[in-house]
């Protein structure tokens, strides 16, 4: 997966969308594709980063039980020292996996309230 063009994308979605007035029924329908559109590349991202995290946390354990088979006593205090970077890395991964997890759940609530203002402001019976 392409990280850094799904985040220019998003970006520019993004970007679109905010620059669209809500007061206007044709620029909020337009304001509701954008964001649903950028929906699919955080979907995207978030699962590549959910994957990334737990290949990371795999190799983790991995390494872990490894180095405490090769370790003398005490062995689980030696091989968590072993691990020690790869832990690091294990906790940035969780940190994005979350970061965009959360980015896609806020960005779904958004659509739904522009839905919402959509139907109570100009009356749609049928958005969405």
């Amino acid at each position: 997966m392409n990280v850094k063009e799904h985040l220019r994308e998003i970006t520019r979605l993004r970007r679109t969308a905010d620059e669209l007035p809500e007061d206007n029924p044709q620029a909020l329908m337009e304001k509701i594709r954008l964001l649903s559109q950028c929906l699919t590349y955080i979907g995207r991202l978030s699962s590549h980063l959910d994957g990334e995290y737990k290949r990371i946390y795999a190799r983790r354990k991995h390494e872990q039980a490894m180095a405490e088979i090769k370790s003398p006593p005490p062995r689980a205090a030696h091989a968590e020292l072993a691990v020690r970077e790869l832990r690091e890395e294990e906790a940035k991964a969780y940190e994005m996996m979350r970061r965009w997890r959360n980015a896609f759940e806020s960005t779904q609530e958004e659509v739904h309230a522009l839905k919402l203002k959509m139907r109570i402001d100009f009356g749609e019976q049928h958005v969405g």
